[in-house]
C-alpha cells in the first residue's frame, strides 16, 4: 500500500497541502512518523518524515534537515525535490533571493536526471509565490506599495479588492488557500493595512490616481 512508503507519503503530504486538505496531509504525516518509528534502522523514512514535518509546517530548518540528509544518501531525484521544497518554504517566508537559489539547486539536479516533468513543476510552483529562475532585475523592488508586490501578489491583491474570498481567489488563480493565504499575508504587509477592506481602499486610490493622495488603511 502508498500509505506503507514513506517517501510516497512526503509526497501525499505535498500534494494535499497544494489542495487545502490538511485533515489528508496530517494524516500523512502521522502514518510516516509510524512507519519511521518501525524502521528506524533505516535512514530513508527518518528522511521522508522529516520532509512530511517539515512540509506540514512549512519550517525551513526541517527542511534543510532532509536537504542534508537527501545529500548524504546520493539520490539526485530525492535531492531535487529536498532543494524544491527548501525553495518553496524561503518564498512562502518572504526571503524570495534564498528561494530562487535553492530552485536553481532543484533544477540543476532535475535537469541533469532529464526530469523535465520535475523541472516544470518546480518552475511552477515557485512562480506561484513570485520566484523565477533566470537574471536578477537591476531595479531593486521596493519594500513597501504596490510596487513592492511580486506579480503574482498583484494578481491576489485585485481578487482580495473585488471581495473575493482566499477559496475564491484559489480557484480563480489554481493555486492553494494557503498559497492564497501566504500571498494576503505578504500584500497587507506591504501595503501597510490590517484588513482586506484597506486593501480594497488602497485600490480604489490607486484607480483614481495620484491627485486622490493616500488612503488610510484600516
Amino acid at each position: 500500500m502508498a500509505y506503507e512508503r514513506p517517501w510516497v507519503l512526503s509526497e501525499i503530504v505535498r500534494l494535499a497541502l497544494e489542495c487545502g486538505d490538511t485533515a489528508t496531509a496530517r494524516a500523512a504525516v502521522a502514518a510516516c512518523g509510524r512507519t519511521a518509528a518501525a524502521l528506524a534502522e533505516h535512514p530513508g523514512p527518518a528522511l521522508a518524515l522529516l520532509r512530511c514535518r517539515g512540509l506540514f509546517a512549512q519550517d525551513p530548518q526541517l527542511l534543510e534537515q532532509a536537504l542534508e540528509r537527501a545529500q548524504a544518501a546520493g539520490r539526485p531525484l530525492v535531492l531535487g525535490q529536498a532543494w524544491e521544497d527548501l525553495a518553496v518554504a524561503r518564498a512562502w517566508h518572504g526571503d524570495l533571493a534564498a528561494a530562487r537559489s535553492a530552485l536553481t539547486r532543484a533544477v540543476a539536479a532535475y535537469e541533469d536526471l532529464g526530469a523535465r516533468w520535475d523541472t516544470a513543476r518546480a518552475d511552477a510552483r515557485l512562480r506561484s509565490l513570485g520566484v523565477r529562475r533566470g537574471s536578477r532585475s537591476a531595479r531593486r523592488r521596493p519594500a513597501n506599495g504596490w510596487e513592492a508586490l511580486t506579480p503574482a501578489e498583484l494578481k491576489v491583491a485585485l481578487l482580495v479588492a473585488q471581495g473575493r474570498s482566499n477559496p475564491e481567489i484559489a480557484r480563480a488563480l489554481f493555486l492553494s488557500t494557503r498559497t492564497v493565504q501566504t500571498h494576503v499575508s505578504h500584500i497587507l504587509a506591504k501595503l501597510q493595512v490590517r484588513s482586506r477592506a484597506g486593501v480594497a481602499a488602497q485600490a480604489a486610490a490607486r484607480r483614481a490616481g495620484p491627485e486622490s493622495g493616500p488612503v488610510p488603511g484600516p
